[in-house]
């Protein structure tokens, strides 16, 4: 499995919110790319990079701190939040990144959706956010009547080539990610499925990589790893089959 460091952005500073929720944040850093410089050096082969701006207001914000991130690492960039439009797309694959996560813009504009997808095939991803099992929307402010896993279904079929699987009610927590939603995501999906959210120690990563047989390919790793809970390098070995 692949261990993705998670670099959290708002307001230009690297940070990580409790269940999502803007006011209770935690800063870690002022400048994400230390952290990414950091996470590179020591073992990671992806960065998973969050506008949180962006999923709040619904436009890409924290652009030049993603650009100094791309300019400074060497590894690839996964990144989500706001994105809208194909503008958005071209604009942040031209700063480097290599997957962009789409999130909102796949519930509230399926043309759209399926236009992407077509266009930029696996260098999509799909980010679904469930609260209570349905799907969460506008940086998880918005509860949808769509249930996750009937989403992540749906979007199979569209053509998107990976999920990446956040339960919010344990994200931020240290509680220990939602392993049956997580399964029950990659079964009925039918594609690769990242999982995100509430990983508070290496035991939950090999909880984890028992469902890897199922396509769980890796694990956004925030909290426990900015409490220095667990060292990166740690985490990557015991992920490693």
């Amino acid at each position: 499995m692949i261990i993705f460091p998670a670099i959290d952005m708002l307001d230009g500073s690297c940070v990580r919110l409790h269940q999502g929720r803007y006011d209770r944040v935690t800063e870690y850093a002022s400048d994400p790319s230390d952290m990414a410089l950091d996470w590179e050096a020591q073992g990671a082969s992806w960065l998973h990079v969050v506008d949180l701006d962006g999923a709040r207001d619904g436009r890409p914000t924290n652009l030049e701190a993603l650009e100094k991130i791309a300019k400074r690492v060497s590894v690839p960039i996964q990144y989500g939040g706001g994105v809208r439009t194909e503008v958005d797309l071209k604009t942040l694959f031209d700063l480097g990144v290599s997957r962009v996560v789409l999130g909102t813009i796949l519930i509230t504009d399926e043309d759209f959706a399926q236009a992407a997808i077509d266009r930029f095939g696996d260098r999509l991803v799909a980010g679904i956010d469930a609260r209570d099992g349905r799907a969460a929307i506008a940086g998880w402010r918005e509860d949808t009547n769509v249930k996750a896993v009937d989403l992540g279904a749906k979007l199979a079929k569209l053509g998107i080539s990976r999920i990446i699987y956040t339960d919010i009610s344990v994200d931020g927590t240290s509680r220990g990610p939602n392993i049956d939603a997580t399964k029950a995501m990659a079964r009925e999906a039918g594609v690769p499925v990242i999982a995100s959210g509430g990983v508070a120690s290496l035991k939950d990563i090999e909880a984890l990589k028992t469902i890897g047989h199922l396509g769980v390919e890796g694990v956004i790793v925030g909290r426990a790893l900015y409490e220095k809970t667990f060292a990166l390098t740690d985490a990557i070995e015991a992920a490693k089959e």
